[in-house]
């Protein structure tokens, strides 16, 4: 059954737990509400470039909030 996870991004060490996620197949909600700018870029880098690997897509959804998915789910904007 398809799942979503929303993280709320508290350490670099969610990075690996989220690419994780996409890798076993959950859609990922990220959340940067605390962090500085520079640092959560960084972030998205380095998760978007795993999520990029592992042939999934990811979708900025708001000024702190991603979208990570795997292969196979298809994303749209309506």
């Amino acid at each position: 059954m398809p799942q979503v996870e929303v993280f709320h991004y508290r350490s670099f060490g969610d990075a690996q737990s989220i690419a994780l996620a996409v890798r076993e197949r959950r859609t990922v909600v990220l959340r940067f509400d605390q962090l500085e700018p520079i640092e959560a870029q960084r972030v998205v880098d380095v998760v978007s470039g795993a999520v990029h690997a592992l042939e999934g897509q990811s979708e900025r959804m708001g000024e702190t909030t991603f979208l990570f998915t795997p292969a196979g789910v298809m994303l749209s904007s309506a």
